[in-house]
């Protein structure tokens, strides 16, 4: 019995390890879906294929053809979801966008444009209130399969707060004037907590930041923090 005992445990660990290897490992990998195929078939959870998409490079195949085979295979709903916002971006035939004028990116000091002279000047970082003000157009970039884009933009335009702001919901975070990044707090598997983070595109200064829980409905949630935080900076 003792014998028997220690080989579960011994399984255990083994299978503990190999999840931490394949979600910590393999940065230069690029995850397909057949990758996604083979992890659910071998009885890899959601959460962890979620993460293991999350943290690599990525190549889906999302026709039609595609979406039924992966369905068929048994990967879950919410990792196809992802897998179709992951391939959104990058669909065949689909040019490039080019922003209007420099974005802010979080690989490069967006704070700073050459002078003629060769010398750099500081962008100014905005005023949270008159940034708000100005703005016309927002869009939103999510690191999480939920919630699903379409229920967040229907949220958000029967939330009030949001409604007197008159912001224009845009696909693309380089075409508008503010961007709100969200994303699940990882270990957070009991309490769903979401967080969020508002910036001004042009300086990538943080206007605000909140955080909420997906109990409920957490498009409804997150439209209604959201929405408040952006009127308490236009009103503060």
């Amino acid at each position: 019995m003792k014998i028997q005992r220690s080989m579960h445990k011994l399984a255990a660990v083994s299978c503990v390890l190999f999840i931490f290897v394949m979600v910590s490992t393999g940065q230069g990998e690029v995850v397909t879906n057949r990758s996604v195929i083979d992890m659910s078939r071998a009885g890899l959870s959601a959460d962890i294929i979620r993460a293991k998409i999350l943290r690599s490079d990525t190549n889906f195949d999302v026709t039609a053809k595609a979406l039924i085979e992966l369905k068929e295979s048994g990967v879950p709903d919410d990792i196809i979801a992802l897998m179709l916002e992951r391939a959104d971006s990058v669909l065949p035939g689909t040019p490039p966008r080019q922003p209007a004028e420099p974005a802010y990116s979080e690989n490069a000091p967006p704070d700073t444009e050459p002078k003629p002279d060769g010398h750099l000047t500081e962008r100014p970082v905005p005023d949270p209130k008159e940034a708000i003000r100005m703005a016309r157009t927002i869009a939103f970039k999510k690191s999480s399969a939920h919630p699903s884009r379409q229920n967040l933009e229907k949220a958000l335009l029967k939330n009030k707060d949001f409604k007197q702001l008159n912001l224009t919901i845009l696909r693309y975070k380089e075409e508008a004037d503010i961007f709100v990044e969200m994303g699940f707090v990882s270990g957070s598997w009991l309490t769903h907590r979401y967080v969020y983070r508002i910036f001004d595109r042009r300086s990538g200064a943080v206007l605000a930041a909140g955080e909420t829980t997906s109990w409920g409905s957490l498009a409804d949630n997150l439209a209604r923090h959201i929405g408040r935080s952006l009127v308490q900076l236009r009103d503060k």
